[in-house]
């Protein structure tokens, strides 16, 4: 229940805070194994550090005791691919998993952005973790503009 508060709490700080150019939307994958499913939300602020845009999301698994995730990432659109939109991304930054326990970590993504209609698109990535936190993470995230 907690959880799902804290997910609701950040979507709506995010997008109250959102400006031109942002997206906000679920995310889905696998954590660690095939067994370890999660949920969650994540919003894109458009460049502000440079070339880097600013990636928050937060994730949990639906069953009890699962470990609820916290990302703060910087993202680096790569290698646009002519003539199709879609754009090849990096990311990294500070993790923070609450399981009983505060752990803390770097995620390293890697990633595809795939445009759909309009101001939608999907991304399909995945995730290194270093220190505390999950090591692979595989997951889909269905952005739309706000």
């Amino acid at each position: 229940m907690r959880r799902g508060a804290a997910v609701l709490l950040t979507i709506l700080f995010a997008a109250a805070t959102a400006q031109a150019g942002s997206s906000l939307g679920p995310r889905a994958g696998f954590s660690g194994n095939a067994n370890d499913f999660y949920l969650g939300a994540q919003m894109e602020f458009p460049a502000k550090f440079g070339a880097f845009s600013l990636i928050p999301s937060f994730d949990f698994g639906p069953g009890s005791g699962a470990a609820s995730v916290a990302n703060a990432d910087l993202r680096l659109y790569l290698i646009p691919l002519p003539d199709t939109g879609l754009r090849f991304y990096a990311g990294a930054g500070p993790t923070m998993m609450l399981s009983g326990d505060l752990e803390l970590g770097l995620s390293l993504t890697a990633g595809l952005n795939i445009p759909m209609n309009g101001s939608r698109s999907y991304n399909v990535e995945y995730r290194w973790g270093l220190g505390d936190i999950p090591d692979h993470k595989f997951g889909l995230a269905i952005m739309f503009g706000l």
